[in-house]
């Protein structure tokens, strides 16, 4: 009978552990993506101030961490800023250890970009960098 009980107690213990592994884990993840979207969205700001722009021209930024890049091994982080002046098309920036902040990409009113010749889809974007 009391083999049983210890085993009943070491199988409780056990998966106490395993969940209390589990909590740290998920609690630095959580740390670790507050800070380092923080310290990313500065990086833009420092980025996009060197291009001449001041933060009140800045509408909003977001920066996003991707888990799925462990697996695929593109860059964890992008961020994504709307400007005040342009508001409804988003520019996405790349973080790369060599290169910093580079923009990547945009996005927008799709209807906008179907009508609108190249040149004039240039002329549009006041953000791109070219």
């Amino acid at each position: 009978m009391t083999l049983i009980l210890r085993k009943k107690r070491l199988g409780k213990k056990i998966i106490i552990g395993v969940l209390s592994f589990a909590a740290v884990i998920a609690m630095v993840f959580v740390v670790y993506i507050s800070y380092g979207s923080g310290v990313r969205k500065n990086y833009v700001i420092d980025h996009l101030e060197s291009k001449g722009y001041s933060q009140s021209q800045m509408h909003e930024i977001k920066t996003k961490y991707s888990f799925l890049s462990l697996l695929y091994g593109y860059q964890p982080w992008t961020a994504s800023v709307e400007f005040a002046d342009e508001l409804g098309i988003i520019y996405y920036y790349n973080f790369n250890s060599k290169m910093g902040v580079s923009q990547g990409s945009f996005s927008g009113d799709d209807l906008v970009y179907r009508i609108l010749e190249k040149e004039e889809l240039l002329e549009r974007l006041k953000h791109l960098e070219r």
